[in-house]
């Protein structure tokens, strides 16, 4: 007999074991979700990908820094053409036949000078040149080494301000990735309460229907014997035909959530979901005047305000140095020579110097360089107003948001003790009717309260959970794990 019972304990496990794996439903918390999304949501891609075009213009800034090492060359030209060529014996033109054949190549070693724009080199070329209509007609040409610089003397140095702005940019671009996880995770709490609130609403409309029906059917018998109005009768039946429309209108509700969902964290039509609400708090209570100091260290606005601000002292510097006179100097010093052969090309080369002072004066424009000089001044005044403004509007923003937190934990723990109370009431009053000590004005109001107090509650977490990972957003911060969120920057860019 114990064989027996403990076989039959053995069976009854193994069907639980294999209805829960037919049954195929995953539960998933909100942690869950919001780790689904920013790990494999096309939104966690657009904004990987967002980074690496900001890293990759970085690189390229921090490239032209770097020496460039460029080899030109033409490895075979040939021309046969009729050319015109003069004759100084008798100051006469005359027209010739020529054929020649050519080569040349130059190896250059380029640097640009970032805090004054100018560039300097140290090239080496040769040459060759061969006139086949002659029988000794070979020539070469070589310029073994040869050093210069060249340099924009009053302008404007793009450089400059290029050393100072790309790697802020670069900076922005990386808090930037982390802020648009926090963003992916504030969508993916509203896509997460949505649902939730959906299958809520689907549980309450079925339960309801339910009840309605049941109520409906005991009406029906309590009509019979007089124990209830024709009217309370037509109102029971009015909730039936209700909470038969609210049921369909729910699971259309659900299935527009089911899909807001499962696009964000691309999940397959065929996964059945079942979300289960957060039931613990952190238990935390934010310092507005520390979220405020920690969104202004973190947050790449900030750093979007000050990118702002050097690009329009850019402009302006750059107009008024353009409106001015330039003046451009290059020189060179090198070795050169030429001759029959290779080895006569290099032997006992002879001097090169080439000095070159280059002006470019304005002198009549109609007003143009003063008027762009103006225009990007008021640009600059507007930008900076509107910065300001936007600093304002941030401050009072990150401010305000803090102080709403705060609130929500209090709003929650009391959407959730009405959402007791309204159910305990509902339950107790669905009994008394059903024995006939209750009405259905009283049965209508609590099973109303009921609903709009489990509605609350969702709300409450919504609004909580929703307020929490939105200041993470501005701040960069875990206020769970006393952290920056841009602490372990490297990791969390080699994680995307």
């Amino acid at each position: 007999m114990k064989q027996i019972t403990i076989l039959f304990l053995l069976c009854v496990f193994s069907f639980k074991l294999v209805a829960q794996q037919s049954d195929g439903i995953e539960k998933l918390s909100l942690q869950d979700v919001i780790k689904l999304a920013t790990d494999s949501s096309l939104n966690a891609f657009i904004a990987q990908n967002t980074y690496y075009a900001g890293y990759w213009n970085y690189r390229n800034f921090k490239a032209q820094k770097l020496p460039f090492l460029n080899l030109t060359t033409t490895p075979v030209n040939f021309a046969r053409q009729v050319s015109q060529q003069y004759n100084f014996q008798d100051s006469s033109y005359y027209y010739v036949e020529q054929q020649t054949l050519s080569s040349t190549a130059n190896l250059s070693l380029n640097q640009v000078i970032m805090k004054t724009g100018g560039n300097i080199f140290i090239d080496s070329d040769l040459g060759y040149l061969k006139n086949l209509n002659k029988t000794n007609g070979t020539q070469f040409s070589s310029t073994p080494v040869r050093i210069g610089f060249s340099q924009q003397l009053f302008g404007f140095n793009a450089y400059k301000w290029q050393n100072r702005i790309e790697p802020l940019k670069y900076e922005k671009a990386k808090k930037q990735l982390v802020e648009s996880m926090e963003a992916i995770s504030v969508k993916a709490v509203t896509y997460f309460f949505e649902m939730a609130r959906a299958q809520i609403n689907l549980k309450i409309a079925a339960t309801n229907l339910a009840n309605a029906d049941t109520l409906y059917s005991i009406g029906l018998k309590r009509a019979e014997i007089a124990t209830i109005t024709q009217e309370d009768l037509f109102t029971l039946k009015l909730d039936l035909i209700n909470s038969r429309n609210d049921y369909e209108i729910s699971k259309t509700d659900l299935k527009r959530a089911r899909m807001n969902l499962y696009s964000l964290l691309r999940l397959d039509n065929s996964v059945d979901i079942k979300l289960v609400l957060p039931e613990k708090l952190p238990g935390i209570i934010l310092d507005p005047i520390q979220c405020l100091q920690l969104a202004k260290e973190n947050n790449p606005d900030i750093l979007g305000f000050v990118q702002q601000h050097m690009e329009a002292e850019r402009d302006v510097e750059q107009a008024r140095k353009n409106s001015r006179f330039n003046a451009n100097l290059n020189a060179s010093f090198g070795l050169n020579q030429q001759g029959n052969d290779l080895q006569t090309a290099y032997k006992n080369p002879l001097d090169q110097e080439i000095v070159h002072v280059g002006l470019n004066i304005p002198l009549i424009d109609w007003g143009l360089s003063k008027g762009q000089y103006k225009l990007a001044q008021k640009n600059k005044e507007v930008i900076d107003a509107s910065l300001e403004q936007a600093e304002t509007d941030f401050e009072q923003n990150v401010s305000l948001t803090v102080e709403e937190f705060n609130l929500q934990e209090k709003l929650v723990h009391g959407a959730a003790e009405a959402d007791t109370i309204a159910g305990n009431a509902f339950e107790i009053t669905k009994r008394r009717f059903m024995m006939g000590n209750a009405d259905i004005v009283k049965l209508s109001t609590t099973q109303t309260s009921s609903i709009n107090a489990r509605q609350s509650y969702v709300n409450a977490l919504e609004n909580y959970w929703s307020y929490y990972y939105t200041i993470r957003q501005m701040t960069l911060y875990d206020f769970e794990k006393k952290q920056s969120l841009t602490q372990n920057l490297d990791k969390i860019i080699l994680r995307y």
